[in-house]
């Protein structure tokens, strides 16, 4: 083999090194960041169950703390995708805050079931998997 051929490989092997380097990545970022979100929803619901209510500091505490990483994390994923596709989650968090002070229970809930939702859809459309490579 010529030192182009030799050259050329490597710089094949390199290429995909790096391919591969970003999509698990984009992949640990996504995975975790959706999961993250998630996980505060499901203590959130907890908390409601045990203070019955959404009016006391265990509650807000954990919707401060969702909406602080949320907007950390998101900064990140907008490298990933468009930041109006993600934007859903922060504007229903945002509506969480709202609804802690108006002590309104059920508006409160539909929100957090739709960051849930939000979440799933989105670990879709931005995990890795071989119908996003198509």
């Amino acid at each position: 083999m010529t030192k182009f051929m030799w050259f050329q490989l490597i710089s094949i092997i390199v290429v995909l090194g790096v391919l591969v380097t970003i999509c698990v990545v984009e992949d640990k970022l996504v995975t975790e960041s959706l999961n993250n979100v998630a996980d505060y929803c499901y203590k959130i619901e907890s908390a409601i169950k045990e203070n019955d209510g959404i009016k006391n500091e265990d509650v807000s505490n954990l919707v401060f703390n969702l909406e602080y990483d949320w907007l950390k994390d998101e900064g990140n994923l907008c490298f990933l995708v468009n930041h109006k596709s993600i934007q859903e989650i922060g504007v229903e968090v945002s509506k969480l805050k709202t609804y802690i002070e108006e002590n309104d229970i059920k508006e409160f809930s539909v929100s957090l079931e739709l960051i849930k939702l939000y979440a799933e859809q989105y670990f879709h459309f931005m995990g890795a998997s071989f119908h996003n490579i198509l």
